[in-house]
């Protein structure tokens, strides 16, 4: 892995010259030891002691990163175990954490060639989608590196390298800013709600992909009626729902045949919800009492899971 740093390619060496890699150890800042004793009183969510400045270095030299001020200080001050955070002491690990660097290139991958995921700030978007991608991961080369905080919550490490950068989530929607910084974002796991910024610092890269992700989400489908699909529907509470639920699939890139099949069964009309097909039309008179028995049976069960019309009908208090 390159050590990758907003925008250029530094040697390893680099890292030598940090002068918190002396063996005095600096003073923490407030901030990490609050954001570890809040992280002690969440429930199943164990503190181990902090990494030393030694094994910060064979991490950083190991995949080829530096961390970020304020993570590296929280870091030292406890190092949190579970399923969703990084392993940074185990040698045994290496593997997986390199893995945990590796994503946001496959998710922004599979957004650009999925999706047609584009960002202006990128060019003119070649021609194909081996070029686009070929392009994206010079990219990726060259801006600031991720570094994994919890799950697929990432901070970049930048230069100069220094605290208070904005925590990204990546995942297979996106990216988008979820926090101001990784102070906020980990004091606020477990709460109702992120504190939320009204200003985060600019990330070269990553804060483009992230704002064209959010325009994309509320910019990509104009909503405009939806041609009576729900007239025979009397509730006009329920038809605002419909109506709502419609759109938030086509804005979370369904088409309009996808979601009409996701929201109205096959053989049934979109306006009153009755079947449109009779099965035992045709058959023999000595067959047709038990196709009608067997076809009212059928329409039975189908009348359970009809529509999502049904299921919101059957909600209601």
């Amino acid at each position: 892995m390159n050590h990758r740093l907003a925008g250029i390619i530094s040697p390893l060496g680099h890292i030598t010259t940090d002068p918190f890699r002396s063996s005095a150890k600096p003073p923490l800042p407030v901030y990490s030891q609050t954001t570890i004793n809040h992280l002690k009183s969440l429930t199943g969510l164990e503190v181990s002691p902090g990494l030393t400045n030694q094994e910060i270095s064979a991490v950083e030299s190991s995949l080829g990163f530096s961390f970020p001020l304020d993570l590296r200080s929280i870091l030292q001050a406890g190092l949190p175990v579970g399923a969703e955070f990084p392993n940074w002491r185990s040698g045994s690990t290496r593997n997986s954490l390199f893995f945990l660097f590796k994503f946001p290139l496959l998710h922004v991958s599979n957004i650009v060639i999925r999706n047609g995921f584009w960002v202006d700030s990128w060019g003119t978007r070649p021609g194909s989608d081996a070029e686009a991608m070929s392009l994206v991961k010079k990219l990726m080369e060259i801006a600031p590196v991720l570094v994994p905080v919890y799950g697929n919550f990432y901070v970049p490490s930048t230069t100069p390298n220094l605290a208070g950068n904005p925590v990204f989530q990546v995942d297979g929607d996106g990216v988008k800013v979820l926090s101001c910084d990784v102070v906020g974002f980990l004091q606020g796991l477990n709460r109702a709600e992120y504190r939320r910024c009204s200003r985060q610092r600019r990330v070269e890269f990553w804060s483009d992909v992230a704002e064209r992700g959010s325009k994309t989400t509320v910019m990509a489908v104009e909503r405009v009626p939806t041609r009576g699909w729900w007239s025979g529907c009397d509730d006009e509470r329920l038809k605002a729902c419909l109506d709502d639920a419609f759109w938030k699939l086509r804005e979370a890139g369904w088409t309009d045949d996808e979601v009409r099949d996701m929201m109205m069964m096959d053989g049934v009309r979109r306006d009153t919800c009755d079947s449109t097909e009779h099965t035992c039309d045709g058959i023999d008179e000595g067959e047709r009492d038990k196709c009608t028995e067997e076809e009212e049976d059928d329409q039975k069960k189908l009348s359970e899971v009809t529509t999502l019309r049904h299921l919101l009908v059957t909600q209601e208090p």
